[in-house]
């Protein structure tokens, strides 16, 4: 299994009992809608994987889920969970702010330009013949939309 976050706080590595037994803890907050805040040990030989690493620094880390049973003097059963760490890696984050991409000018083609020149319509009566401005009046001065 594996987790991410951002480291909160490293602490120091512990030996624990006369064998040598050395444990680092490591906790990371998760970044999500609700933040956890996570404790994961690390063991002996993996305690030097902590080394390098700082506050703040955003990592995965890989982890496997061991629980054990305890019984105190009393004879009450007590369970514990351990998240324990085998392996960690820094997760490289860019502080790139999105820019837009600018538009590029692209030369729009101007439409060609046709060099005909526009005639004026011609109107001739019923017989093809052109008609007399006398009875029709003079074009020009017509309003009439036909």
């Amino acid at each position: 299994m594996e987790i991410q976050g951002r480291i909160k706080q490293i602490f120091p590595s512990q030996v624990i009992g006369q064998n040598g037994f050395e444990k680092r803890d490591l906790v990371i907050v998760t970044e999500e809608q609700y933040p956890q805040t996570i404790i994961i040990q690390f063991t002996q030989q993996r305690c030097d994987l902590l080394n390098n690493l700082q506050v703040g620094q955003n990592v995965k880390v890989y982890i496997n889920i061991r629980g054990r049973e305890w019984t105190n003097p009393q004879g009450e059963t007590k369970y514990f969970n351990t998240i324990e760490g085998w392996k960690i890696e820094v997760i490289q984050t860019t502080n790139v702010a999105y820019q837009q991409p600018v538009p590029q000018a692209v030369p729009v083609p101007q439409p060609q330009r046709a060099q005909q020149q526009v005639q004026q319509p011609q109107i001739f009566d019923n017989n093809g013949k052109e008609p007399n401005p006398a009875i029709y009046g003079n074009q020009e001065d017509d309003d009439l939309p036909f």
